[in-house]
C-alpha cells in the first residue's frame, strides 16, 4: 500500500480532533468551562485509534498479533475514552439554538432509540465480529484495502456505540439501568471469550490467547466505567438533596 493510502485513515480523526479542539474554544469564547479530563479523554481516544490505523502498527497489521492489538484499540479503548469525552453534550452546548433543537430532536428520535437499544448493541458489536472472523471476510480483507478500512470503521463504530450505551459520558434518552448495563458488559465479554475459543481452534495461537485476556481486561474497564458513574451521579443527588433541604 503506498504512503499516502497508509496515512489516509488519519484524516477522519484529524478532522474530529480539530472539530472538538474548536467546539471547545467557542465555549470559552463565551466564557462557559468544558473539563479538562473530558478533553484529555478524547485527546487519548483519537491517540489510541491513530496508533491502531496508522504506522508502524497498521503496516504489520498481516501479523495476527498486531491485528488484535488493532482490533482491541479500535473496538475498546478508543472508543470507551472517546464516550467518556462526552462529544455530543460538547456539540450540544456549542451550537446555536436551531442547531442544537435539530440534533437534539435526531437524538430523540425512534430511530436513534433503535440503535441504542439493548439488542441492537449486542447484534452489531458480537455480530458484525463473528461475522468477519469466522467467515471468509476477514481473509478477504488482507486482500482489499476497501473492506479493510469499512471493517475497521465498523469496529470503530460498534465499539463507540456500546461505549456510549454502556459508560457514556453523554445524556442518552433511554438508557438502561445500571444492572442492565453491566448485564450488557457481561453478555459482550463473554461472547468475544467465545469468539476468542473458536479461533484458537482455528489456529490463531498467541493472538487468540491475546484477544481473550484484552477482552478480559475491557470487561474490567467497562464495569469500573459504569459503576464510577453510576457512584458520581449518587453522590451529585446527594448533593443536590442537601441544598435543597438546607434552603427550605
Amino acid at each position: 500500500m503506498s504512503a499516502g493510502l497508509q496515512a489516509l485513515p488519519g484524516l477522519p480523526l484529524l478532522l474530529a480532533a480539530t472539530a472538538y479542539a474548536s467546539a471547545v474554544r467557542r465555549l470559552a469564547r463565551r466564557g462557559d468551562g468544558w473539563p479538562r479530563s473530558r478533553s484529555l479523554a478524547t485527546a487519548a481516544a483519537l491517540g489510541l485509534l491513530a496508533v491502531a490505523v496508522l504506522p508502524p502498527l497498521a503496516a504489520h497489521d498481516e501479523d495476527l498479533r498486531a491485528h488484535v492489538v488493532q482490533h482491541l484499540l479500535l473496538m475498546v479503548a478508543g472508543p470507551l475514552l472517546l464516550a467518556l469525552g462526552a462529544p455530543v453534550t460538547l456539540t450540544l452546548r456549542s451550537l446555536r439554538t436551531p442547531s442544537r433543537r435539530r440534533l437534539l430532536a435526531l437524538l430523540h428520535s425512534p430511530p436513534m432509540r433503535l440503535l441504542v437499544h439493548p439488542l441492537t448493541v449486542v447484534a452489531l458489536d458480537v455480530g458484525g465480529l463473528y461475522a468477519v472472523y469466522l467467515t471468509p471476510v476477514f481473509e478477504a480483507s488482507e486482500e482489499q484495502w476497501w473492506l479493510h478500512a469499512l471493517i475497521h470503521a465498523h469496529m470503530v463504530l460498534a465499539g463507540t456505540l456500546l461505549a456510549v450505551v454502556v459508560a457514556g459520558a453523554d445524556p442518552l434518552p433511554g438508557r438502561p439501568g445500571v444492572p442492565m448495563r453491566l448485564a450488557l458488559v457481561v453478555a459482550t465479554g463473554a461472547a468475544h471469550d467465545v469468539l476468542a475459543r473458536l479461533l484458537w481452534t482455528r489456529g490463531w495461537g498467541d493472538a487468540a490467547r491475546l484477544l481473550a485476556y484484552g477482552g478480559e481486561a475491557a470487561d474490567v474497564a467497562f464495569a469500573v466505567a459504569v459503576l464510577s458513574a453510576w457512584y458520581a451521579a449518587g453522590g451529585r443527588e446527594l448533593a443536590r438533596s442537601a441544598r435543597r433541604v438546607a434552603t427550605s
